[in-house]
């Protein structure tokens, strides 16, 4: 009989002694780390996550646009935003159901309450009725003052012109587009 208490007793030393080491592991294992702690905050996570979105905006049956995103994530809160982590590639329409313009950029945010969207990275802009492809690093569309804008350096390409300037201005059609401090236009011909 005490041969069995003394194998009862080790039981539970052993089990003890296991007890304290996972309880160590996790305790060791947690982390403070701000960025970790952010990440499970309720307010940080999306109210709404979409993948590969293909979405055409219409009104009175005509086309205005076509958005193409792998990856939409809607966000409520103070600020709440719609954010394309992944890219965004947007085709505008004119009155005839034809693609007039189109924007791509490997990162967006469209902020819901203002009705501003900002493109940053790597942002192309396709006038198909000029011809004109206008390279920036960031662009906001406002759609109350339907209006487009850029503040940093941009590089306007038609044809065989190359023009740089420090800032772009349009209404949101991309008519009567403004390049501001235009310089480097260049002419080439590409025979000789």
């Amino acid at each position: 009989m005490n041969a069995i208490k003394n194998i009862i007793r080790q039981t539970c030393l052993s089990l003890r002694v296991v007890g304290v080491f996972v309880f160590l592991f996790f305790v060791l294992a947690c982390s403070n780390d701000m960025k970790e702690i952010q990440f499970f905050d309720p307010s940080n996570q999306p109210v709404q996550a979409v993948k590969n979105a293909d979405i055409i905006q219409s009104k009175g049956g005509d086309i205005q646009l076509k958005l193409v995103a792998r990856t939409i994530k809607s966000y409520d809160g103070e600020e709440p935003k719609t954010e394309y982590s992944d890219g965004v590639f947007i085709q505008f329409f004119n009155s005839k159901n034809e693609v007039s313009t189109s924007l791509s950029a490997k990162y967006a945010v469209s902020y819901d309450a203002q009705n501003i969207m900002e493109a940053r990275n790597d942002v192309i802009v396709i006038d198909y009725g000029t011809g004109d492809t206008t390279y920036m690093e960031s662009i906001v569309w406002d759609k109350n003052e339907k209006k487009i804008y850029s503040d940093k350096p941009i590089k306007s390409v038609n044809g065989s012109r190359i023009t740089y300037g420090d800032g772009f201005e349009s209404d949101d059609k991309f008519k009567n587009p403004q390049i501001f401090n235009q310089r480097g236009s260049i002419e080439w011909n590409e025979d000789e």
